[in-house]
Parts: structure tokens; sequence; C-alpha cells
């Protein structure tokens, strides 16, 4: 019996030992992370703070401005009835002069509606920023607040209930003896939970249990405390553009925190693939985008505040803001199809995706904060690009840039960070992915992009051949032809009619479709197709050149790729005949024809690592 217990006592002194220890390591670990969370949570309470105080001084500077008008309308208001009085006055008196107390009257009745409409229009935007402002402060006290605190808790209550549990509920099975006191332990850990601290909290802080809100402050001679329009037409009032323009920025607002939580979906599918050093630049572009996700909210929520006070006096709210919702579902929609063809048709993972257009929200005090295409990352190649750093060529393959420039992307390199571009004198070659930056389709022109898409159908997908190169300027002979400067980038629609090539190829520049003669230009980049597949070993193969020299080169000024002329579409054999005679005219001058020295063969991609880009104080201007 004395052995056993004297077993069981130093059983029990080691089991204390290490319970001690595991207690100490787990709430020092613990207390760390709730001091980096606290850190964390403080500096984003202050940036919201600041928003607030933000919008607070822009209230008051509203608010001032209207008190300064009503001053001065009140001001009017005295001077005009003080001249209507003496108007009335003089015409019982012996002399009249009312040519003079006319005049006065009148100038002073016009400066008196000048300063009444001018009111109005202050007055609609202090009541405007009001709303703005209270819906600001409940967004601020139900919404940002909440979510800091829970940050700044994070598991840690979770945490110290499951170490409880665990330690009393090991112990409760191994000592019977000690049953009541860790029941009552264990009854007391079930009440560690972040909803109990959290209403202790809120009883012991009374600046949280009430919500202030802020009213309107009508002036001492203003006597309307509702929005008014200021034009008495109903369709070109203010209120309907103010209505147009709230109902817009919440269909956007909604289209940015769909996106922005699409784009968290994917950083957090790939945070758990990394760790580290790598998983720490995800986590903080996780919380920008966290951050961007949570401005337009609040956007959101203050536009809805406007809108449903303006709902008050102007109807057709609901229908401007379910038009523009759908229109963003739409975007929504497009967005994701193209977002997911590029996953299919190219060869896409997880670890490609980078956040790069996703940008830092803007308030309404600004535009709207990122085009949706760019935000998608769908930049078709050929896609227009601008020089942000000086590059000189150190290989035959490698073209020299300047800042400023803008260049045709073509294609990619073998690897990656290198860029096949073409600039604006026709040059091809590859330049250093980080020297440019891509100029991808505003939200309109991506529209009617996929719309033509939509519209051509199979034909393009099917037919579509690449991109040619210009190397001559040519000029239309008829309204389906296309005129275009030397070194100009086409894309190819259709190379041959059925199975004969008529030396015609058909392409578009600058939005206009047309014809134009294969001798002129040269391909530098062609899409598969099944007739190509079957020679995917073969170098790439430029039209065939004549005997003779192509069409003469004609001037055009920059801009009038696309021009049309008012001759009537002629037959291809008129066509073939029309350039067979320029031809002969530049032989017997003896020109010369271009070619590509790209061209004439296959040719290796770079696959050394690029330079890295200069500082941003080393950059010149062009």
């Amino acid at each position: 019996m004395v052995d056993a217990t004297a077993q069981s006592a130093t059983s029990r002194l080691a089991s204390a030992e290490e319970y001690r220890r595991l207690i100490g390591h787990v709430s020092k670990s613990l207390r760390n992370a709730k001091d980096i969370r606290t850190k964390r949570g403080l500096e984003q309470l202050q940036r919201v703070q600041g928003e607030v105080v933000d919008a607070l001084r822009e209230l008051h500077r509203v608010k001032k401005s209207y008190h300064q008008l009503s001053h001065i309308a009140g001001v009017a208001r005295d001077k005009a009835a003080d001249a209507q009085s003496r108007t009335r006055k003089s015409e019982h008196g012996i002399f009249h002069f009312k040519s003079g107390l006319h005049k006065m009257t009148t100038k002073l009745s016009a400066r008196l509606r000048e300063c009444e409409d001018r009111l109005t229009e202050v007055r609609n935007e202090y009541l405007l920023a009001l709303a703005a402002v209270n819906a600001h402060r409940q967004h601020y006290y139900t919404n940002d607040l909440p979510l800091i605190m829970e940050q700044m808790d994070g598991d840690v209550y979770d945490d110290l209930r499951r170490h409880f549990t665990l330690l009393c509920g090991t112990e409760t099975d191994t000592c019977l003896a000690t049953h009541r006191l860790y029941s009552r332990i264990w009854d007391s850990a079930a009440k560690v939970t972040r909803e109990r601290n959290v209403q202790q909290f809120l009883q012991e802080s009374v600046s949280f249990s009430k919500t202030p809100e802020f009213n309107f402050q009508p002036a001492p001679r203003d006597k309307v405390c509702t929005l008014q329009d200021v034009c008495a037409s109903e369709e070109e009032g203010c209120l309907v553009k103010e209505a147009k323009k709230w109902a817009s920025k919440a269909a956007k607002d909604y289209k940015i925190v769909t996106y922005g939580e699409r784009a968290l979906q994917t950083l957090e599918s790939r945070l758990k693939l990394l760790s580290g050093e790598t998983s720490l630049s995800v986590e903080q572009k996780m919380a920008e985008v966290q951050d961007s996700v949570r401005k337009a909210k609040l956007s959101r929520v203050k536009a809805e505040a406007r809108l449903s006070l303006l709902s008050v006096g102007v109807t057709g709210i609901d229908r401007w803001l379910h038009g523009a919702m759908n229109q963003a579902e739409e975007e929504l929609e497009r967005e994701r199809r193209l977002s997911e063809q590029r996953k299919s048709t190219e060869d896409f993972s997880e670890d490609e995706f980078e956040l790069t257009d996703f940008e830092d929200y803007d308030d309404e005090n600004g535009d709207i904060f990122t085009d949706p295409v760019s935000a998608s990352g769908v930049c078709v190649y050929p896609a227009a690009c601008r020089v942000i750093y000086n590059y000189q060529a150190s290989q035959s393959d490698e073209l020299s840039i300047t800042e400023g420039e803008e260049l045709q992307v073509i294609e990619d390199g073998d690897v990656e960070d290198w860029l096949k571009v073409c600039n604006s004198c026709g040059q091809v070659g590859y330049v250093p992915e980080r020297y440019v930056q891509l100029l991808c389709l505003p939200a309109e022109d991506a529209t009617q992009q996929d719309s033509s898409i939509s519209s051509t159908g199979i034909r393009e997908r099917s037919g579509s051949r690449g991109v040619a190169r210009a190397l001559y300027s040519y000029q239309a002979q008829s309204a389906e032809e296309l005129s275009f400067q030397e070194g100009a980038v086409i894309h190819l629609i259709r190379c041959r009619h059925g199975e004969v090539d008529d030396g015609f190829w058909e392409g578009e520049l600058n939005g206009r479709i047309g014809v134009f003669p294969s001798l002129v230009v040269e391909v530098v980049h062609e899409e598969g197709e099944e007739e190509e597949e079957r020679e995917e070993d073969e170098p790439l193969q430029t039209p065939t050149m004549p005997p003779y020299s192509p069409p003469v080169p004609i001037p055009s000024p920059p801009g009038c790729s696309s021009a049309q002329t008012s001759t009537s579409p002629i037959g291809v054999e008129d066509k073939l005949q029309t350039v067979h005679m320029e031809v002969s005219k530049l032989a017997e001058t003896g020109a010369s024809s271009h070619n590509s020295p790209e061209l004439c063969g296959s040719r290796l991609r770079p696959c050394r690592a690029p330079p890295p880009p200069p500082a941003k104080g080393s950059s010149t201007q062009p």
C-alpha cells in the first residue's frame, strides 16, 4: 500500500511538472500571437477611424458652406424686400423715379433667385453628405469595429477552451478523487467564450452601447429639411442625375466585392500550398484585397443610403439600380467565362496567379477602383503596352526601347519575364517583361470586343491565322480594302477562300475589317490550325515573294489606317491587276523589297534571365 501510494505520488508529481511545462509553453505562444494580432488590429482601427474623421471633416466643410450661403441668401432676400417696399412707396409720391427703382428691384430679384438656387444645391449636398456620414458611422459600429475586434481576438478563446477541456478531461479520467474540483474548473472553462467577454466589455463601456446619429441642422431662416430639385423637369434635374450616379456606384461596388471574394478564394487555396516567406507575401496580398473589399462594401452602404434618401423625391430609382446590377452581373459572368477559358486553353496553374491588377480601392471622391477587364487579367496577344524603363539590346534578337514608347506585344518568350514586341517602325524583338506595362482594354471596349467575338462566332475562332506586319504602306483601291502604313500590325482573319489562295487576305486593323494583298505583309505570329499542326516541325513560312516588287508605298497621315474610299467594290481579278500595275511601276523605278530577318528561318527565343528593372530614381524621361 505504501509503495503504491509513493508510486502514485511520484506519477502525480511528474504529471504536474508536465502540465506546468505545457501550460507555460501554450500561454507564451498564445500571448505572442495575441500581441501580433492586437498590433495589426490597432493599425487597422486607426485607418478606419481616420476614414470616419475624414468623413466628418467633409461634412463640416459642407455644413459651413451651407450656412454661409444661407446667410447670403437671407441678406439678398432682405434687400429684395426692401426694394419692393420702396417701389410701392414711390408710386404714391409726387416725383416718380420708377425706372431706377424698377431696375434695382429686377437686379435684386435676380440675385435672390441665384442665391436661392445655390442654397438649394448646397443644402442638397449637405443632406446627401449627412446621410453618407450617418451610414458610415453606422457601418463603423456595426461592421468595422466588431470585425476588427474579432480579428484582434482571433482564436485565443477557442484555444484556451480547448486546452482547458483537454487538461480537465485527462485529469478527470486519471483521478476520480479530484473529480469534484476539476468539474468546477470544467464548468468555468466552458464560460470562457468571446461572446461573453464582448458582452461584458460592452456593458462596461457606455460609449459602445448607444450609437450616435447625426441629424440635419437647418439654418435659422431655412424652413426646408428635405431634398429639392433645382430644375423643374424631373428628367433633367440634379436629383435624377444623383440617383443614376449612385445607382451605378452601388452596382460597381457590388462587382468589386464579388471579384475581391473570388480573388480571396484563389489566394486562400494558394496559401495552403505555401509556407515560409512565400506565404507572407500572399498573406499581405490577402490583407490588401480584404481592405479593398471592405472599402467597396462601405462605399456601397453609403451609396445605398443616398439612394434611400433620394427615393423619397425621385421615382424610378429601383429600375435604375436593377438595370445597373444586371449589367454588373453580366460583366462578372463574362469575366468568369473568360477566366475559365484562359485556364482551359492555356497552361495555367494556381502558382501562376498574381493579383497585380487588383489595386487599392478609392472612395467615391475619386473614380471607380479598377477596370474589370484589367482586374480579370485577360489580355489576349497582340496587346498594347507602354515602356516604363529604358533598355538597350545586348543580343541580336533583342529590341532597344525608350521610356514612354508604346509597343505591340506579339507573344511570350520560352521562359518567363521576356516578351516579343513590335514597335511603331515595324521592328520586332524581345524585351524584359518588367520593363513594360500592359495596357488592357477598358470595360466598354471589352464589352464591344466580347459582343464582336459572339457575333462572328466560329468563323473568327476557327479561321484566325495570327498577326501580320506591313512591309510597305498600302492605299485601299475600294471600300472593302484596308489602308495601312509600313510597320502596321494587322490581325489576320482569313488567308484563303476555301482551298484557293487568291493573293488577298482578310484582316482587322483599328477595329476595321477588310482585305489587302498578301505580298505587302509578313506573318509575325501564327495561330495553330489543322494544316499547321501537321507542319509544326517546319519553320514559319512567309508568303512567297514574286520576282517583282510590292506596291508603291503611299504615305498617309497617322490614324488613317481605316480610311475608306468612295470607289465601288471590284472583283478579285481587278484587284490583282491594280496591284500588278503598281508593282510594275515600282519595279521600273528600281525599288527593292524588304525582307524580315526574323522570318527567314526558325529562331530560338531567349532562355536567359532578364536584367532587373532599374531604380525609379534612375529612369530618365525620353
